[in-house]
């Protein structure tokens, strides 16, 4: 197994030219992609939804529209990480997204509504380049996943490592240096919610994977 770094985790976010990219990797990464949006649509109504979208229209509102984007389903303008977090914790509300066994936990929840708020600020994004941030964001939060799980005896929730992922996405979209991306996912790392998940799972809640909170510091961080 290839030993992680960060000069090799740079190499393939910030600098791996989209049409390198694995055909399967993108393949798997389209019926990603469209998978989570299913499940963003279908949950649109439910009340954590609302809940969430109203939540991010007072809280995190943008003062500029360079920094903001639009909520899915809903239209009104908040900032990009209120977007983020919106459409995050309305999709892991409904449950049906992807899984990844070895961390236990979900990706897509929160890299999908990342793509979709950041992408609002990306000249000319091809769908090739949207695949690309997409598979960065996966590949980085499944493997920070495994790291994170091992530094701690318990298990928490995916919120904590979806926030490295969407750094690995909002970094390759916005073009940031290696020094940047290194402090991002620092800040990601710190801030990122290892939520108790054994709690939830024994007293059932809208909390669910803490993957609105991760989508929300990912893209602040």
């Amino acid at each position: 197994a290839m030993t992680i770094t960060f000069q090799n985790t740079g190499d393939f976010t910030l600098r791996r030219p989209s049409e390198q990219m694995p055909k399967e990797a993108c393949r798997w990464a389209a019926m990603l992609l469209l998978d989570t949006l299913g499940v963003a649509i279908a949950a649109g109504a439910m009340d954590a939804g609302i809940i969430a979208r109203n939540t991010s229209y007072a809280l995190y509102g943008a003062g500029d529209e360079t920094t903001s984007a639009r909520m899915l389903l809903d239209g009104r303008r908040v900032s990009l990480a209120g977007a983020a977090f919106a459409i995050a914790t309305q999709t892991d509300n409904l449950d049906a997204h992807d899984g990844f066994n070895p961390n236990k936990g979900h990706i897509g929840c929160a890299v999908i509504p990342a793509l979709l708020a950041l992408a609002e600020q990306v000249d000319d994004l091809s769908g090739q380049d949207a695949l690309a941030a997409v598979i960065a964001g996966y590949e980085v939060a499944g493997r920070a996943g495994l790291g994170l799980h091992n530094t701690v005896s318990d298990y928490h929730t995916s919120g904590a490592w979806n926030a490295l992922g969407v750094v690995a996405l909002g970094a390759r979209l916005r073009g940031l240096s290696d020094d940047q991306y290194r402090h991002a996912l620092g800040i990601a790392e710190y801030h990122g919610p290892r939520s108790q998940m054994m709690r939830e799972i024994a007293n059932p809640t809208m909390l669910h994977d803490g993957s609105g909170q991760g989508a929300l510091v990912g893209v602040s961080a």
